[in-house]
């Protein structure tokens, strides 16, 4: 189920092999379409194929997709499978209705990164059917996600995950369930279910050498989101942290003493701060979105037009764009310059509709990376690369399973996916397209060879072909 905690009342969708053995079994009504039913052996065969890694040479169509999964084998096809998962995947909302309205959504005929790599890991935890930011890539080759025994560290490099932090505080202990973390300015930061937080460096070498504190002892105090951010007035650097109970904090992560705590009337699940370091987004169980002076957590603006509550924001490097992703199954993008029109109504500039379900997860790409993006993370299955300089186009990253966050790293040149599916979840990895020398879908890659002789250096660009990618429609991997 896309719920892993069955304590917490939530959605209910089916992860991969459960979905095809459902439709395996003939419980799917086909909607009037006549579409190839798999094999239920061959879903179990391929629940325990072991499959580790896919590398884009690997990629054989219906033969191998970009999770390793043999739709051949089992006698069906991947664009079959699609079909059946839109038909049956209930996108989960608090206001029931709010998702059903008039939606044109983008079309995806861009193509700005492709797969380069999947890890496969079948170690995720994902604690939460709604709070989906438990993916940080402080760097180019670190990747950490929650598991059962506290955050796990994959080295993109070598391929090989190590326990980042241990929170098994006693052999047998089950670790505290991890619903955020973050990295960055030198520190990991995890948020609990409980209200509580865990900080190291990240060069610690005992993994157990953490240092721990309470954010909440409310008796809803999961930690929702948490941010690790370099304030204007202070060098030490600070984390800002929603919470369930309604409080807003900012923590000094050198001292670990609060500097301050908001209170607003709705739980909150997200936040991101302005380039200058002066405006803050909020979004929560509310449907307006909240502009805020990041310093003395003042409202400033109500931006209202969403359908249901919120779960991701993020905040464009050039300061222009703001994003929010709420349950109603839509985008909004927000010009900071002008929050209303001359009535005064708050205005977006666009709506952007999504595939299948809710975004809870944003980022933008960094400035000077190549054409501006924003990822938008679906609670499952899609994630949306949106052309962020017109809005007016996207690329699709089509995976199976639930998604737990994106990141852009190397500057922007690479995009992490983490895909928390039992079976057949890890890091996907996906890279820029070659500017102008190949094709981004046809297989070529860009090489750079340095010759060396006694008059010049010259600089030859070698084309290696690569067996086609897997593809469901234009721009759609």
């Amino acid at each position: 189920m896309s719920n892993p905690n069955p304590s917490i009342l939530g959605s209910e969708n089916y992860g991969l092999i459960d979905f095809l053995r459902y439709w395996a079994y003939g419980n799917v009504l086909q909607s009037g379409h006549k579409l190839p039913r798999p094999g239920i052996r061959r879903v179990l065969k391929q629940a325990t194929s072991g499959v580790e890694r896919v590398y884009y040479s690997d990629l054989r169509g219906d033969g191998c997709d970009i999770q390793g999964l043999d739709w051949d084998s089992m006698n069906t096809t991947r664009s079959a499978a699609r079909e059946i998962r839109r038909y049956t995947y209930k996108n989960y909302v608090n206001r029931p209705g709010s998702d059903i309205h008039v939606k044109v959504a983008l079309p995806a005929t861009d193509s700005f990164f492709r797969f380069r790599r999947m890890d496969v890991r079948r170690d995720i935890s994902l604690a939460h059917f709604q709070l989906r930011s438990v993916l940080a890539c402080p760097g180019r080759t670190h990747a950490y996600y929650p598991s059962v025994q506290g955050i796990n560290m994959l080295n993109t490099a070598t391929k090989k995950t190590s326990l980042a932090m241990n929170l098994r505080a006693f052999a047998g202990m089950a670790a505290p369930a991890i619903s955020t973390l973050d990295a960055g300015c030198g520190v990991l930061m995890a948020g609990t279910f409980n209200g509580d937080y865990f900080l190291q460096s990240l060069t610690a070498e005992d993994k157990k050498s953490y240092s721990e504190g309470q954010i909440s002892n409310d008796v809803s105090g999961i930690t929702n989101h948490i941010k690790i951010y370099k304030p204007r007035r202070s060098d030490s650097p600070a984390a800002a942290i929603a919470s369930n109970d309604q409080g807003f904090r900012l923590l000094d992560l050198q001292t670990e003493k609060y500097t301050a705590k908001f209170t607003y009337p709705f739980a909150l699940n997200c936040s991101a701060m302005s380039p200058d370091g002066r405006l803050r987004v909020v979004v929560g169980d509310d449907l307006n979105v909240l502009i805020t002076n990041a310093e003395t957590g003042e409202i400033l603006q109500q931006l209202g037009g969403h359908r249901d509550y919120g779960f991701a924001c993020d905040w464009s490097d050039n300061g222009y764009h703001v994003a929010t992703g709420f349950q109603d199954k839509t985008v909004k993008i927000w010009d900071a310059r002008y929050w209303r029109n001359a009535n005064g109504v708050s205005t977006p500039v666009c709506t952007i509709a999504t595939e299948m379900a809710g975004v809870r997860n944003l980022r933008f790409s960094p400035s000077g990376s190549g054409r501006p993006l924003l990822a938008a993370a679906e609670e499952a299955d899609f994630i949306n690369l949106i052309d962020a300089k017109t809005f007016r186009s996207k690329q699709v990253i089509d995976v199976f399973g639930e998604i737990g966050g994106v990141a852009f790293t190397n500057d922007g040149q690479d995009l992490n996916v983490l895909c928390c599916d039992a079976h057949r979840g890890g890091l996907l990895q996906f890279e820029r397209c070659s500017f102008g020398v190949d094709e981004p879908l046809t297989g070529g890659v860009q090489r750079i060879t340095k010759i060396d002789d006694d008059s010049s250096t010259q600089w030859d660009f070698i084309l290696r072909r690569r067996p086609p990618m897997y593809l469901d429609g234009p721009g759609v991997f």
